[in-house]
């Protein structure tokens, strides 16, 4: 068996025998080279393996942590992310990181407004004080007048329904395993390169008509996908 193999195994067993309960410090990447006349990259290796299998995460000068229960996640649809955790017993916590009008994702307004001028909203979601997922949402300046006035750190969902009578329809969202950009990555806590799951969202009113075009990055330990068929 090979060394990083016996350090997985071990930090396995101990989550194995409930001696660290969820949301638990590891040992330091010191202490476990020290345990097991290791190096850095050895250790690194092994811990990168529970990461994978998401039952440890890890945070940026903070060191290594147990994975806590996991958000169950409907990745098809846009739902309150609020009311979402809190009916899961999670504390959920808002960011507003900015808001640019016009915003420089000139590429989108492109891609899918026909180039017309954007708002960009860019905010990290929080569970229990642990950032899980950062978003850019794209939506046309013309039709959300005084949007970066509005309160942005709830439902956007909502701020759409009532302030401007927009009505989500239905959504089309493409899903994809990446790692998280330099930028991203800070924002969430994490190392860059770290595995995250992308998605892409567009969302559309009842006339066919795309209301906003999100960029999600999820951190892939935090959540669990349920997905329905009928």
């Amino acid at each position: 068996m090979l060394l990083y193999q016996k350090i997985r195994n071990y930090i396995q067993d101990l989550l194995a025998q409930g001696s660290m309960q969820p949301g638990s410090k590891l040992p330091s990447e010191r202490s476990l080279q020290d345990t097991f006349n290791s190096t850095r990259i050895t250790v690194r290796e092994a811990l990168a393996r529970l990461e994978a299998e998401g039952l440890i995460y890890s945070q940026k000068r903070r060191g290594w942590f147990v994975t806590s229960k996991k958000l169950s996640w409907h990745p098809a649809r846009k739902v309150n992310f609020n009311r979402l955790t809190k009916e899961q017993g999670f504390e959920p916590k808002t960011e507003v990181i900015s808001i640019e009008a016009p915003s420089s994702g000139y590429h989108v307004a492109k891609e899918h407004f026909s180039g017309e001028a954007l708002f960009k909203l860019t905010r990290v979601r929080k569970v229990d004080e642990r950032a899980i997922l950062m978003e850019e949402i794209y939506c046309l300046e013309s039709r959300f007048e005084g949007l970066d006035k509005q309160a942005l750190n709830g439902s956007i969902t909502d701020v759409m329904s009532m302030h401007y009578n927009v009505e989500i329809s239905h959504e089309k969202c493409v899903i994809s395993v990446t790692v998280l950009p330099d930028e991203v990555a800070q924002k969430l806590e994490k190392n860059s390169g770290a595995p995250c799951l992308k998605v892409k969202r567009a969302r559309y009113d009842g006339q066919k008509q795309l209301v906003d075009y999100n960029v999600e990055y999820w951190l892939h330990d935090a959540i669990e996908m349920v997905v329905e068929g009928i």
